[in-house]
């Protein structure tokens, strides 16, 4: 692997360059997806519950699952209904918890696999402070944004 070549010139950081990014980003995961199974929804409640630990908690995982993809309560339940029709999430017998199942956590890992190999790829033409600095402010910017469509 070649060494991080430092950005010398940059455009500013603008709506234009984070759609790009986003857009690139996501076509490049449903490509993966494509080959594995499941949306861009299923992905990231997936993505949710397998991170969550043993046992998640449905109320609080389908209001994570609605903030992450912005979308309202109906649409991420549905995505996480789709992963246990398809056997990768279980849920308790009294529906109010569920855990990635031995399935759900085996694409979970080798969809993540692709995403890192893929991305380590395009992520090596910045430096390590490159991406920290990029990744404080998305992180920011985010932040102020949730708070826009919070208030």
């Amino acid at each position: 692997m070649t060494a991080p070549t430092v950005i010398a010139t940059a455009t500013p950081l603008n709506p234009q360059i984070l759609g790009q990014a986003e857009n690139a980003h996501r076509a490049l995961l449903e490509r993966i997806l494509g080959t594995h199974g499941g949306t861009y929804h299923q992905w990231v409640a997936l993505t949710l519950t397998a991170n969550g630990g043993d046992t998640v908690e449905r109320a609080p995982l389908l209001g994570r699952i609605a903030g992450a993809l912005k979308v309202d309560a109906e649409t991420a339940s549905r995505a996480l209904s789709d992963l246990v029709a398809e056997g990768l999430v279980a849920e308790t017998p009294d529906g109010a918890s569920v855990a990635a199942t031995e399935a759900g956590r085996a694409r979970f890992g080798a969809v993540r696999a692709a995403i890192g190999e893929k991305l380590g790829r395009a992520y090596a033409v910045a430096t390590a402070e490159e991406l920290a600095v990029a990744g404080r402010v998305l992180a920011a910017v985010t932040e102020r944004i949730d708070a826009e469509l919070a208030g």
